[in-house]
């Protein structure tokens, strides 16, 4: 078709191109401490998480506590007058809680008002400051909220006079299911009217910073997103994504409270999510800059504006990036123009190609059918791959995001196993002639881009290639010369390059796990619409088995190097998970590795020093994990936890208890369960708060984390029986474990990703 010289110098420029889009969304580099005042320097920013996020600070710790008291000083400092937000949180199961386990918090909200002359609005800055028991989070979210002291420094700089509020709310109780920004857009008025929300996270510890979801119809905020950020980054196919998968920010509460606004983060280095090396070593400064940047600069756009004009919807918009350095966005309305002008252009393209006696439709049919087979085959492939990597090494089945804590010979494994599954598929179907393989993958990129847009117009992304490469395919079907098939492709081909390609590559930092499903089906269409350019019609056998056998020897080399990069060590500690159990009834105590599903995760030869081989069921009372791996242990010392009831009122067939609950040794938080087969319970109040339960594995229950004082919970349930309750209080630092009989910590090449140390007591009513 246009294989030859010509050919293969345009299938290098085509990757070529997509490198350097990679690489354009490389954040820039952090600015020093001693730059201009008014200027965002990461180095500033790295000085304050190093003061704050040294040491894991859960909710309900004394650790919390001293960052709550530090981040308030540093606003002090700024002339501002902070003030702690107190209330208590809660998320129902229907919510973003975990099911059958609703979950509350008395929550400690930080914030602070840069005051507006004229307000039209407000400016909501927001980060939470509580980490994971298991890491310090310097990224998660220390960075988020260095980023917006170093943008509050930055604005009170000299003679600042803003025209909006701007509210620095620095959340609590992230980590606990959102419950710090559920109980501020509950019963906190600052902010609320005509409030844009920027809203600063991180699922990892380096990478470019994506603008990953808008509040729908914000469209004239992302177009000035798009114009005043130095470095904007995103993409709507992800927005999109994001309604269907439920991965939630605190954003997700203001968004369903009516605010609008933007969600940030970044997700490459995902293996330092939520680990022990979340520390202010590992952050990723080139992302705190690129993060501070934007956000500095969109707020000194939004300070001085008529705020109505991006909070009253104005649809939705379509965005993604190109070099250098680009946002191309255009209104959500015009998606169905690209549609039609896609779906004519292919049409067309099929239609003139048999006209030239190039395919047969038959042969365009089948090579659908085919483009399919290999899309399936490709996950297959790398699902495999993955799993047997998994097989090597046990300490990949325990990673919590699928991401190793150096990724990259991996991935460069899993695209070489793409493409061998390619190289492969094309001797076997090759008879179907290139035309008609390559205009059936064209098809199928069209037909999935115009599903896309019937689902939801912002997935047109996905569609954008389309259309330039059927006029590519035009253009080399009337050219004369193969040089001018190759260059008509070549150019055509540009757009699939940026939007296919290269970010098929970049969607493999979510982790090897989503790569196999996402990243690597979206590498491989992309080569498949550029093998017209090297393909050859006929293979000599001999030659052909030269490509999958020099492809297997690399994905052995690199596969090998990736395995060796990720062996666990004290730089690089694989996650393990241990929790110690008393019952208080009996005085029996056990360890307890808590199972998400029937199929058990690896364990480490240390965590199988506690628990037996066989999963049963959990002796916490916890409904999301019913499920455990258990262990026999010494009881503990431990004084459980206590409930006196100070109500007990039946009326009709009602019955209310009222109930006080604390933890005489002051743990970190309190769990209630009520067992509940047959759907008695009907309302749950904590805090005079009351939601609506689900049963779970025939449980109910609350989680109250926070630590401070006596909780008091309300139980509604139908009379006429007993009502079976059990009160646990627990800790969850690593710590915890420490002097408990029998407890030795992991070695230095394992973190406790998971703990927890629990005292159960039960209550008949």
């Amino acid at each position: 078709m246009a294989a030859g010289l010509a050919g293969w110098i345009g299938f290098l420029v085509l990757l070529v191109i997509a490198v350097l889009t990679v690489w354009d969304q490389v954040p820039p580099s952090p600015v020093p401490a001693d730059a201009p005042p008014g200027q965002f320097s990461a180095e500033r920013a790295q000085r304050k998480i190093e003061k704050f996020a040294a040491k894991p600070h859960p909710i309900g710790t004394a650790e919390h506590a001293r960052v709550r008291d530090y981040l308030v000083d540093q606003l002090r400092s700024l002339g501002l007058d902070p003030h702690l937000h107190e209330s208590t949180g809660i998320v129902d199961p229907g919510g973003s809680g975990t099911a059958g386990l609703i979950r509350a918090a008395r929550v400690q909200n930080i914030v602070a008002v840069i005051k507006g002359t004229a307000p039209r609005g407000q400016i909501l800055l927001t980060a939470h400051y509580d980490s994971v028991p298991t890491g310090p989070g310097a990224n998660d979210d220390g960075v988020g909220v260095a980023t917006i002291l170093e943008v509050a420094r930055a604005l009170t700089q000299g003679s600042f006079a803003p025209r909006n509020d701007i509210v620095l709310l620095i959340t609590d109780g992230e980590e606990s299911g959102l419950l710090g920004a559920e109980a501020f857009v509950h019963d906190h008025r600052a902010g609320v009217d005509h409030a844009v929300v920027l809203n600063h996270e991180a699922r990892g510890a380096g990478g470019p910073v994506i603008m990953f979801r808008a509040a729908p119809g914000a469209k004239a905020l992302t177009r000035l997103y798009a114009d005043v950020a130095p470095y904007p980054s995103g993409n709507s196919t992800t927005a999109s994504l994001f309604k269907l998968i439920p991965n939630n920010t605190d954003f997700s509460v203001f968004h369903a409270a009516g605010f609008t606004g933007m969600d940030f983060a970044y997700v490459g280095r995902g293996a330092y999510y939520h680990s022990s090396l979340d520390s202010p070593s590992n952050v990723g400064r080139r992302s705190m800059q690129q993060m501070g940047d934007n956000t500095l600069a969109l707020v000194r756009a939004l300070v001085g504006a008529d705020l109505t004009e991006y909070t009253v919807p104005t649809g939705d918009a379509v965005y993604f990036n190109v070099p250098p350095r680009l946002m191309v966005h255009f209104s959500a309305g015009w998606a169905w123009v690209l549609v039609v002008l896609a779906v004519l252009l292919v049409i067309g393209l099929v239609a003139f190609a048999r006209i030239r006696r190039v395919v047969m439709l038959r042969q365009v049919v089948g090579g659908c059918v085919a483009v399919l087979f290999l899309v399936a085959a490709v996950v297959f492939a790398g699902s495999a791959y993955w799993a047997a990597l998994k097989w090597i090494e046990p300490g990949f089945r325990r990673l919590l995001v699928d991401s190793p804590w150096e990724p990259r010979w991996l991935q460069i494994g899993a695209v070489v196993v793409g493409g061998l599954v390619l190289g492969v598929w094309y001797i076997v179907v090759r008879r179907l002639g290139v035309w008609a393989l390559w205009l059936a993958a064209l098809v199928l990129v069209t037909l999935l881009g115009v599903l896309g847009v019937a689902l939801s117009p912002q997935l047109a992304p996905v569609l954008v290639p389309a259309p330039f490469a059927a006029l590519g395919g035009w253009v080399a079907l009337a050219a004369p010369k193969p040089v001018w098939r190759a260059v008509a492709l070549t150019l055509g081909l540009v757009p699939a390059a940026v939007l296919i390609l290269a970010t098929g590559w970049m969607a493999s930092d979510l982790g090897m796990g989503y790569g196999m499903y996402l990243s690597l089906p979206l590498i491989v269409l992309a080569l498949l619409l550029m093998l017209p350019l090297v393909a050859r019609p006929q293979i000599r056998w001999r030659r052909a088995a030269v490509f999958p056998a020099g492809a297997a020897v690399v994905v052995v080399v690199v596969s090998g190097l990736g395995v060796a990069a990720n062996t666990p060590s004290a730089a690089r500690p694989g996650r393990v998970e241990l929790a110690y159990i008393l019952d208080a009834d009996s005085g029996r105590a056990a360890w307890v590795v808590p199972m998400t599903s029937e199929k058990s995760p690896a364990l480490s030869s240390w965590a199988s020093g506690y628990v037996g081989p066989a999963i049963t069921d959990n002796p916490a009372p916890e409904p999301a994990a019913p499920r455990a791996r258990v262990g026999p242990a010494s009881p503990a010392a431990l004084v459980p936890p206590q409930l006196r009831v100070v109500g007990d009122v039946t009326a009709g067939a009602i019955r209310t208890l009222k109930l006080v609950l604390t933890s005489p040794r002051g743990a970190e938080g309190i769990v209630l369960v009520a067992d509940d087969p047959d759907g008695r319970v009907s309302r749950i109040a904590v805090e005079g708060r009351a939601v609506t339960p689900k049963a779970q594995n025939g449980m109910v229950g609350i989680n109250v984390q926070g630590g401070r004082g006596p909780v008091e919970v309300e139980l509604h349930f139908a009379a006429g029986g007993p009502l079976r309750v059990r009160l646990a209080d627990f800790d969850r630092l690593p710590a915890a474990l420490a002097g408990l009989p029998g407890y030795t910590p992991p070695p230095d090449d394992l973190y406790l990703g998971y703990s927890r140390r629990t005292v159960v007591a039960s209550h008949l009513f």
